[in-house]
């Protein structure tokens, strides 16, 4: 490590230090210069690039985090605390907490949620990837924290990227978390409220999509490549199949002596070591998906957009209806619960893969829609609010249920009919249905108290 490095690093720190002992008073970016031997203008870019938002953004995130702590442990007046952090007027600094945390002050004064807080930041000397003759890899990727297929990948990757969503909120705003359905094991990646892709797009990143296979011509070589490529330039990708089977995997790296890919899959590499497979495993698929590449973030995101539409989308499915002589795989919400138990309330019903999959995926993304509705929650004005938290407690008491059904559905269970297990695990599927149930219903009230109409169910 060369001693100008360290230097560098200190003098970047001691910086941050000064703004943090200055945030109730003038920060004179003149003294910043000073301290880190740099011309602003150098810094500036430098800090955004490192950071991924501007300084002066994270001096008013640093600002206004200790302003809200004021706010909880002090008596002081608004209009003093915001004169105490330099801003204009008590609108000028409403408006800017309400920007940033989703509420107003005096809502925080009153109803004390939990917010995010912006911490101060410390700079050092990380390895971001090694490339050697024939290897590439990205270093310091996550690995997967929900059992499910579509979006948790997503997370991984957008965590890499200097993002800060939790595998809870994406769970939840892509609608992942409050899906129900079974009778195939496809289910948890045929029922979605958007395709992996144009939830990338909505986030705000440009997304390409590499496939396979098209029109029955192989394209494999371009898939690898547009992967290779993104990797070199410090993003991983998503590969289908690339590690696991049927799912997105995270690929962080690649072997070009090998020809493998490496990273992150589902049901691997869960600790630090990444996963191994050939590169050309994702066309063995049955379905030529290939690879998203994610590019650079275009707009921001709407948060409270996604999340009221994540929430109508939440009632839509568990209120969607078919035929009833319809074959099992089609139900969803509250019509799929009432069919699971009636098939394990009467003769003849064997344990599936459909039955072990699914199980296992619902009640990973259900677990994590649980602190998704807590983590919104305080967002909103509080009939409301409480109501999405009222829904996380029956969410909370259905995942329960479904943890206690994991000795007859899980995979750990054999196969086959065994009505000895069906008389145990139909009560407990019914408890869970009327427990998934309430939790809707308590969406219902926290949408009609905000005025916001759920479309017909289909």
């Amino acid at each position: 490590m060369d001693r100008q490095d360290v230097d560098w690093i200190g003098r970047l720190n001691a910086a941050l230090s000064y703004i943090e002992e200055h945030l109730d008073g003038e920060i004179d970016y003149n003294e910043i210069c000073r301290i880190t031997a740099c011309p602003i203008s150098v810094l500036q870019r430098f800090f955004m690039l490192a950071t991924g938002i501007p300084l002066s953004e994270y001096i008013r995130r640093r600002k206004l985090t200790r302003a809200c702590k004021d706010l909880l442990t002090t008596r002081m007046k608004i209009i003093d605390i915001a004169c105490k952090y330099a801003y204009e007027s008590s609108d000028a600094f409403c408006v800017a907490f309400k920007r940033l945390f989703g509420m107003t002050p005096s809502s925080v004064r009153r109803y004390r949620p939990k917010l995010k807080k912006y911490h101060r930041l410390y700079f050092t000397l990380t390895i971001t990837h090694v490339k050697e003759e024939t290897e590439m890899i990205l270093q310091n990727v996550d690995h997967y924290r929900v059992m499910e297929p579509l979006f948790e990948g997503l997370r991984v990757i957008l965590s890499y990227l200097g993002e800060s969503y939790t595998p809870e909120y994406i769970q939840g705003v892509s609608g992942a978390g409050f899906i129900m359905s079974g009778g195939c094991p496809s289910r948890p990646t045929c029922f979605y409220n958007m395709w992996t892709a144009d939830f990338i797009r909505y986030m705000g990143y440009e997304a390409t999509e590499y496939p396979t296979d098209i029109n029955g011509k192989n394209v494999v070589e371009e898939m690898i490549d547009a992967v290779r490529r993104s990797i070199d330039a410090g993003r991983p990708a998503l590969v289908w199949n690339a590690f696991t089977s049927m799912e997105w995997d995270v690929v962080c790296g690649y072997d070009d002596e090998e020809k493998q890919f490496i990273g992150r899959g589902l049901y691997t590499s869960w600790d630090a070591e990444y996963a191994r497979a050939p590169w050309n495993r994702a066309a063995e698929a049955e379905i030529p998906f290939g690879a998203i590449v994610i590019g650079e973030k275009k707009h921001p995101f709407d948060a409270r957009k996604a999340e009221l539409n994540s929430l109508r989308e939440a009632v839509r499915h568990a209120r969607a209806t078919v035929a009833p002589d319809s074959v099992t795989y089609l139900m969803k919400g509250v019509q799929f619960y009432k069919r699971w138990l009636e098939e394990y309330s009467r003769e003849g019903k064997a344990r599936e893969a459909a039955d072990a999959y699914c199980h296992q995926v619902y009640t990973s993304a259900r677990k994590a829609v649980v602190g998704y509705l807590r983590e919104i929650a305080p967002k909103y004005d509080k009939p409301a609010g409480d109501a999405l938290t009222e829904a996380a407690g029956w969410f909370e008491k259905e995942v329960a249920c479904l943890s206690d059904a994991y000795p007859y559905l899980s995979w750990e269970s054999p196969w086959g009919v065994d009505e000895a297990r069906s008389k145990k695990v139909a009560p407990i599927i019914a408890q869970a249905g009327e427990n998934f149930e309430k939790g809707i219903e308590c969406i219902e009230k926290a949408l009609a108290h905000l005025g916001e109409p759920v479309l017909a169910a289909v």
